[in-house]
């Protein structure tokens, strides 16, 4: 459930990244790259829950890293992450 919340709020407000610490972009790489480099219905809210962040902070997180170039939505509803660790 969280995840496609996520997913829309990406999608519907990536125009409006919002700027998210270094701190928080830090939590969320380290947990998306324990759960394999990618986010997807099945291990979203572990993904989100291991981030420590709240979904206020997740939301503006994901959104800084979209802009970024960090992740990137999937056709099949999934999210990739982009770093060293997950080329």
């Amino acid at each position: 459930m969280f995840r496609t919340a996520l997913v829309l709020s990406v999608v519907a407000t990536s125009a409006f990244a919002q700027d998210a610490s270094d701190a928080n972009i830090a939590a969320m790489v380290a947990a998306i790259e324990d759960a394999g480099c990618v986010v997807t219905a099945d291990n979203g809210d572990a993904v989100h829950l291991a981030s420590g962040l709240t979904e206020d902070e997740t939301v503006a997180v994901i959104l800084t890293m979209y802009a970024d170039g960090l992740v990137a939505l999937e056709e099949d509803g999934t999210m990739s992450l982009f770093t060293e660790a997950c080329p």
